[in-house]
């Protein structure tokens, strides 16, 4: 459960990658567990979703989403990731098409900073609050708020925390993940007026502002 001021939607599995194709403010995600792969396609707006399964081998990545079109990266060796092919489907078939390379995309995304430990800037949040902060951090300024995301030692492990503040004021603090090896970054992102992050692996969050 999160805060009373995010919507959220959970699914069955793992959500391994996302993207957004900002044309349509639509979210695609790539869904697994155990063997078995899905692709979603939620609305942003609504929360409401559409899935369909598709035969991709686990070396496969969703990297990329315009035109209703979703571009992967497949990688040939695990020990050479030099060794790839890149090739897109669209929404509504699965027919692959083989590509030189993937456009790049026009996400209009806002992705936080990342103040490493030890920074100035990571001594300037770890002060403003009031905490150890053994692990980087990730902060951005949005209109009157500001996120952070940070960790706290939990055991051998670190918990990691969201905190969005607005004018000062704190508006919420969610814990996003429990029981991390450590720092990973991108724990969430901002498209249009909404902030957008995803809860203990198979939960998309949307806070609008």
């Amino acid at each position: 459960m999160v805060a009373d001021s995010i919507k959220y939607v959970s699914f069955d599995g793992i959500i391994w990658n996302s993207v957004i194709e900002s044309n349509t403010a639509m979210m695609f995600l790539e869904i697994r567990k155990n063997n078995d792969v899905q692709l979603v396609r939620l609305d942003l707006s609504t929360l409401k979703f559409q899935t369909k399964s598709v035969d991709h081998s686990k070396w496969t990545q969703l990297v990329g989403a315009a035109d209703d079109l979703l571009y992967f990266i497949e990688y040939q060796d695990e020990n050479d990731p030099n060794k790839h092919e890149y090739f897109s489907i669209s929404w509504d078939e699965d027919i692959r098409n083989s590509l030189e390379k993937i456009p790049e995309f026009s996400e209009k995304v806002k992705h936080p900073h990342i103040y490493e430990s030890g920074s100035e800037y990571h001594k300037t949040v770890a002060k403003f609050l009031s905490l150890d902060l053994s692990l980087s951090c990730e902060y951005l300024e949005w209109n009157d708020k500001i996120i952070i995301s940070y960790y706290l030692r939990s055991g051998n492990e670190f918990d990691r925390y969201l905190l969005l503040l607005r004018n000062e004021d704190k508006e919420f603090k969610v814990c996003q993940d429990k029981q991390m090896k450590g720092f990973s970054p991108g724990s969430f992102f901002v498209f249009k007026d909404h902030l957008i992050f995803i809860k203990d692996q198979n939960e998309v969050c949307v806070y609008t502002g």
